[in-house]
Protein backbone atom coordinates (compact mmCIF):
# COMPACT_ATOMS: atom_id res chain seq x y z
CA UNK A 1 0.00 0.00 0.00
CA UNK A 2 2.86 2.42 0.75
CA UNK A 3 3.89 2.29 -2.92
CA UNK A 4 0.32 2.62 -4.15
CA UNK A 5 -0.63 5.76 -2.27
CA UNK A 6 1.81 8.17 -3.96
CA UNK A 7 0.92 6.67 -7.31
CA UNK A 8 -2.75 7.41 -6.71
CA UNK A 9 -1.96 10.94 -5.61
CA UNK A 10 -0.27 12.27 -8.75
CA UNK A 11 -0.56 16.05 -8.70
CA UNK A 12 -2.75 17.91 -11.13
CA UNK A 13 -2.57 21.41 -12.66
CA UNK A 14 0.09 22.75 -10.30
CA UNK A 15 0.57 26.54 -11.30
CA UNK A 16 -2.15 26.45 -14.01
CA UNK A 17 -4.79 24.13 -12.18
CA UNK A 18 -5.55 22.08 -15.25
CA UNK A 19 -5.75 18.17 -14.27
CA UNK A 20 -2.51 16.23 -14.49
CA UNK A 21 -4.16 12.82 -14.59
CA UNK A 22 -7.65 11.40 -14.52
CA UNK A 23 -7.11 7.65 -14.30
CA UNK A 24 -4.74 5.56 -12.26
CA UNK A 25 -3.04 4.42 -15.46
CA UNK A 26 -3.05 7.81 -17.23
CA UNK A 27 -5.27 6.12 -19.80
CA UNK A 28 -7.03 8.99 -21.62
CA UNK A 29 -5.66 8.65 -25.14
CA UNK A 30 -6.50 11.25 -27.77
CA UNK A 31 -4.96 11.65 -31.20
CA UNK A 32 -2.90 14.79 -31.60
CA UNK A 33 -4.35 16.92 -34.43
CA UNK A 34 -2.29 18.19 -37.32
CA UNK A 35 -4.10 21.55 -37.44
CA UNK A 36 -4.74 24.37 -35.00
CA UNK A 37 -7.23 23.91 -32.20
CA UNK A 38 -10.74 25.22 -31.70
CA UNK A 39 -11.51 28.65 -30.36
CA UNK A 40 -13.35 28.67 -27.04
CA UNK A 41 -17.10 28.43 -27.38
CA UNK A 42 -18.58 31.91 -27.85
CA UNK A 43 -15.14 33.50 -28.20
CA UNK A 44 -15.89 35.46 -31.36
CA UNK A 45 -18.62 37.52 -29.69
CA UNK A 46 -17.42 37.58 -26.13
CA UNK A 47 -15.31 40.52 -25.01
CA UNK A 48 -15.46 39.18 -21.46
CA UNK A 49 -13.27 36.26 -22.52
CA UNK A 50 -10.62 38.72 -23.63
CA UNK A 51 -10.72 40.31 -20.19
CA UNK A 52 -10.35 36.88 -18.62
CA UNK A 53 -7.34 36.11 -20.80
CA UNK A 54 -5.76 39.42 -19.77
CA UNK A 55 -6.38 38.70 -16.10
CA UNK A 56 -4.86 35.24 -16.45
CA UNK A 57 -1.77 36.61 -18.14
CA UNK A 58 -1.25 39.06 -15.28
CA UNK A 59 -0.43 36.08 -13.02
CA UNK A 60 -2.02 37.85 -10.04
CA UNK A 61 -5.02 36.56 -8.09
CA UNK A 62 -6.26 40.11 -7.61
CA UNK A 63 -6.48 40.63 -11.37
CA UNK A 64 -9.57 38.40 -11.49
CA UNK A 65 -11.76 40.61 -9.28
CA UNK A 66 -13.24 42.80 -12.01
CA UNK A 67 -13.77 40.03 -14.57
CA UNK A 68 -15.37 37.83 -11.92
CA UNK A 69 -17.76 40.62 -10.93
CA UNK A 70 -18.69 41.20 -14.58
CA UNK A 71 -19.22 37.49 -15.20
CA UNK A 72 -21.46 37.28 -12.13
CA UNK A 73 -23.50 40.27 -13.30
CA UNK A 74 -23.94 38.62 -16.69
CA UNK A 75 -25.42 35.44 -15.24
CA UNK A 76 -27.61 37.43 -12.84
CA UNK A 77 -28.99 39.47 -15.75
CA UNK A 78 -29.68 36.35 -17.82
CA UNK A 79 -29.87 33.14 -15.76
CA UNK A 80 -30.45 31.11 -18.94
CA UNK A 81 -27.20 32.23 -20.60
CA UNK A 82 -25.24 28.98 -20.94
CA UNK A 83 -22.19 30.77 -22.38
CA UNK A 84 -22.22 33.12 -19.40
CA UNK A 85 -22.31 30.30 -16.87
CA UNK A 86 -19.51 28.44 -18.66
CA UNK A 87 -17.37 31.55 -18.71
CA UNK A 88 -18.07 32.19 -15.03
CA UNK A 89 -16.91 28.63 -14.31
CA UNK A 90 -13.70 29.29 -16.22
CA UNK A 91 -13.06 32.49 -14.25
CA UNK A 92 -13.19 30.46 -11.06
CA UNK A 93 -10.96 27.79 -12.59
CA UNK A 94 -8.35 30.28 -13.71
CA UNK A 95 -8.34 31.98 -10.30
CA UNK A 96 -7.98 28.60 -8.59
CA UNK A 97 -5.04 27.80 -10.88
CA UNK A 98 -3.44 31.14 -10.10
CA UNK A 99 -3.53 30.35 -6.39
CA UNK A 100 -1.01 27.55 -7.08
CA UNK A 101 1.07 29.48 -9.60
CA UNK A 102 4.23 29.44 -7.48
CA UNK A 103 3.93 25.83 -6.28
CA UNK A 104 6.53 23.30 -7.33
CA UNK A 105 5.66 20.37 -9.60
CA UNK A 106 6.69 16.79 -8.91
CA UNK A 107 5.66 13.49 -10.47
CA UNK A 108 3.15 11.69 -8.23
CA UNK A 109 2.72 14.47 -5.67
CA UNK A 110 -0.51 16.41 -4.95
CA UNK A 111 -0.29 20.15 -4.47
CA UNK A 112 -1.92 20.14 -1.03
CA UNK A 113 -2.73 17.63 1.71
CA UNK A 114 -5.76 19.80 2.46
CA UNK A 115 -7.23 22.45 0.18
CA UNK A 116 -6.88 26.05 1.39
CA UNK A 117 -10.30 27.58 2.02
CA UNK A 118 -10.13 30.17 -0.77
CA UNK A 119 -9.07 27.57 -3.32
CA UNK A 120 -11.84 25.21 -2.20
CA UNK A 121 -14.37 28.03 -2.54
CA UNK A 122 -13.25 28.75 -6.11
CA UNK A 123 -13.61 25.07 -7.00
CA UNK A 124 -17.06 24.80 -5.43
CA UNK A 125 -18.32 27.96 -7.13
CA UNK A 126 -16.81 26.89 -10.45
CA UNK A 127 -18.48 23.47 -10.36
CA UNK A 128 -21.80 25.10 -9.46
CA UNK A 129 -21.44 27.32 -12.53
CA UNK A 130 -20.63 24.27 -14.68
CA UNK A 131 -23.82 22.62 -13.45
CA UNK A 132 -25.84 25.72 -14.36
CA UNK A 133 -24.26 25.84 -17.84
CA UNK A 134 -25.27 22.22 -18.40
CA UNK A 135 -28.80 22.89 -17.16
CA UNK A 136 -29.02 25.68 -19.75
CA UNK A 137 -28.09 23.26 -22.52
CA UNK A 138 -24.29 23.54 -22.76
CA UNK A 139 -22.92 20.26 -24.13
CA UNK A 140 -19.60 21.65 -25.34
CA UNK A 141 -16.21 20.05 -24.97
CA UNK A 142 -15.14 23.27 -23.29
CA UNK A 143 -17.51 22.86 -20.35
CA UNK A 144 -16.35 19.25 -19.92
CA UNK A 145 -12.69 20.32 -19.88
CA UNK A 146 -13.42 23.03 -17.32
CA UNK A 147 -15.33 20.56 -15.16
CA UNK A 148 -12.48 18.02 -15.28
CA UNK A 149 -9.94 20.66 -14.33
CA UNK A 150 -12.02 21.92 -11.42
CA UNK A 151 -12.63 18.43 -10.09
CA UNK A 152 -8.95 17.62 -10.30
CA UNK A 153 -8.20 20.44 -7.88
CA UNK A 154 -9.97 18.42 -5.19
CA UNK A 155 -7.45 15.58 -5.23
CA UNK A 156 -5.27 15.74 -2.15
CA UNK A 157 -4.53 12.08 -1.50
CA UNK A 158 -5.70 8.47 -1.68
CA UNK A 159 -9.31 8.97 -0.61
CA UNK A 160 -10.00 11.93 -2.86
CA UNK A 161 -8.29 10.18 -5.78
CA UNK A 162 -10.72 7.29 -5.43
CA UNK A 163 -13.61 9.72 -5.18
CA UNK A 164 -12.83 11.91 -8.19
CA UNK A 165 -10.68 10.01 -10.68
CA UNK A 166 -13.54 8.29 -12.48
CA UNK A 167 -15.53 11.48 -12.91
CA UNK A 168 -12.49 13.39 -14.12
CA UNK A 169 -11.74 10.68 -16.65
CA UNK A 170 -15.28 10.70 -18.03
CA UNK A 171 -15.27 14.49 -18.34
CA UNK A 172 -11.96 14.45 -20.22
CA UNK A 173 -13.20 11.76 -22.57
CA UNK A 174 -16.29 13.83 -23.37
CA UNK A 175 -14.14 16.91 -23.90
CA UNK A 176 -11.93 14.98 -26.32
CA UNK A 177 -14.93 13.59 -28.21
CA UNK A 178 -16.50 17.03 -28.62
CA UNK A 179 -13.44 19.26 -29.05
CA UNK A 180 -10.43 17.05 -29.70
CA UNK A 181 -8.41 19.89 -31.21
CA UNK A 182 -8.69 22.22 -28.18
CA UNK A 183 -5.11 23.15 -27.18
CA UNK A 184 -6.13 23.53 -23.53
CA UNK A 185 -7.38 19.95 -23.55
CA UNK A 186 -4.03 18.81 -24.93
CA UNK A 187 -2.24 20.67 -22.16
CA UNK A 188 -4.33 18.71 -19.66
CA UNK A 189 -3.68 15.43 -21.47
CA UNK A 190 0.02 16.20 -21.63
CA UNK A 191 0.10 16.76 -17.88
CA UNK A 192 -1.74 13.48 -17.39
CA UNK A 193 1.02 11.65 -19.25
CA UNK A 194 3.82 13.69 -17.70
CA UNK A 195 2.94 13.59 -14.01
CA UNK A 196 1.60 10.06 -13.61
CA UNK A 197 4.22 7.81 -11.96
CA UNK A 198 5.97 5.38 -14.36
CA UNK A 199 4.15 2.44 -12.75
CA UNK A 200 0.83 3.99 -13.77
CA UNK A 201 1.53 4.98 -17.35
CA UNK A 202 3.85 7.97 -17.41
CA UNK A 203 4.78 8.73 -21.03
CA UNK A 204 7.05 11.74 -21.22
CA UNK A 205 7.52 11.53 -24.97
CA UNK A 206 3.78 11.54 -25.66
CA UNK A 207 3.28 14.29 -23.09
CA UNK A 208 5.74 16.44 -25.00
CA UNK A 209 3.83 15.88 -28.23
CA UNK A 210 0.63 17.11 -26.57
CA UNK A 211 2.44 20.19 -25.27
CA UNK A 212 4.00 20.90 -28.65
CA UNK A 213 0.57 20.93 -30.26
CA UNK A 214 -0.81 23.20 -27.55
CA UNK A 215 2.08 25.64 -28.01
CA UNK A 216 1.49 25.80 -31.76
CA UNK A 217 -2.28 26.10 -31.46
CA UNK A 218 -2.45 28.83 -28.80
CA UNK A 219 -0.58 31.81 -27.38
CA UNK A 220 -0.69 30.40 -23.82
CA UNK A 221 2.78 30.11 -22.31
CA UNK A 222 1.88 27.31 -19.90
CA UNK A 223 2.24 24.35 -22.29
CA UNK A 224 5.74 25.62 -23.09
CA UNK A 225 6.56 25.56 -19.37
CA UNK A 226 5.55 21.92 -19.15
CA UNK A 227 7.24 21.06 -22.42
CA UNK A 228 10.33 22.32 -20.64
CA UNK A 229 9.70 19.99 -17.73
CA UNK A 230 9.15 17.06 -20.10
CA UNK A 231 12.44 17.83 -21.84
CA UNK A 232 14.21 18.06 -18.49
CA UNK A 233 12.88 14.64 -17.49
CA UNK A 234 14.30 13.36 -20.77
CA UNK A 235 17.66 14.76 -19.61
CA UNK A 236 17.63 17.40 -22.37
CA UNK A 237 18.50 20.44 -20.30
CA UNK A 238 19.28 22.76 -23.21
CA UNK A 239 15.99 21.91 -24.88
CA UNK A 240 14.24 22.56 -21.58
CA UNK A 241 15.93 25.96 -21.41
CA UNK A 242 14.70 26.77 -24.92
CA UNK A 243 11.12 25.92 -23.97
CA UNK A 244 11.27 28.06 -20.85
CA UNK A 245 12.75 30.94 -22.83
CA UNK A 246 9.80 30.65 -25.18
CA UNK A 247 7.36 30.65 -22.27
CA UNK A 248 8.90 33.75 -20.71
CA UNK A 249 8.91 35.51 -24.08
CA UNK A 250 5.19 34.79 -24.43
CA UNK A 251 4.37 36.01 -20.94
CA UNK A 252 7.04 37.74 -18.85
CA UNK A 253 4.57 37.86 -15.94
CA UNK A 254 4.82 34.11 -15.43
CA UNK A 255 7.12 34.06 -12.43
CA UNK A 256 7.18 30.28 -12.18
CA UNK A 257 8.55 30.12 -15.73
CA UNK A 258 11.10 32.85 -15.06
CA UNK A 259 12.41 31.23 -11.89
CA UNK A 260 12.53 27.72 -13.39
CA UNK A 261 14.47 29.12 -16.34
CA UNK A 262 16.99 30.66 -13.97
CA UNK A 263 17.28 27.38 -12.05
CA UNK A 264 17.86 25.46 -15.29
CA UNK A 265 20.59 27.85 -16.36
CA UNK A 266 22.23 27.46 -12.94
CA UNK A 267 22.22 23.67 -13.35
CA UNK A 268 19.90 22.82 -10.46
CA UNK A 269 18.97 19.17 -10.03
CA UNK A 270 15.24 19.78 -9.45
CA UNK A 271 14.34 23.07 -11.14
CA UNK A 272 10.58 22.45 -11.29
CA UNK A 273 10.00 20.68 -7.98
CA UNK A 274 10.44 23.46 -5.43
CA UNK A 275 7.99 26.25 -4.61
CA UNK A 276 9.06 29.63 -5.92
CA UNK A 277 10.24 32.10 -3.27
CA UNK A 278 10.04 35.89 -3.18
CA UNK A 279 13.82 36.05 -3.25
CA UNK A 280 13.94 33.98 -6.43
CA UNK A 281 11.31 36.17 -8.09
CA UNK A 282 13.37 39.26 -7.32
CA UNK A 283 16.55 37.62 -8.62
CA UNK A 284 14.88 36.47 -11.85
CA UNK A 285 13.79 39.95 -12.92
Amino acid sequence: MSRLVPALCAACAIGIGITAWSRLDAGTNVDIPKTAGSKPAGAARDSLRGKLDAARRACDVGAFADVLAEAQRRTQADPEDADGWRLLAEVYLERAQQRTHLCGVKVGRPTFDELPAELADDVDEGLAAVAKAKQCGDESGDVCRIEASLMSQRITGFTTALQWNGRIGRALELAAARAGDDPRLHTALGLQKLLSPPLFGQDVELALEHFEFAVKASDDERPAVFAGMASFLQKKRQQAISWLERAVERNPNNQFARVCLRRLRRGEEDPFGRDVTAEEIAAAK
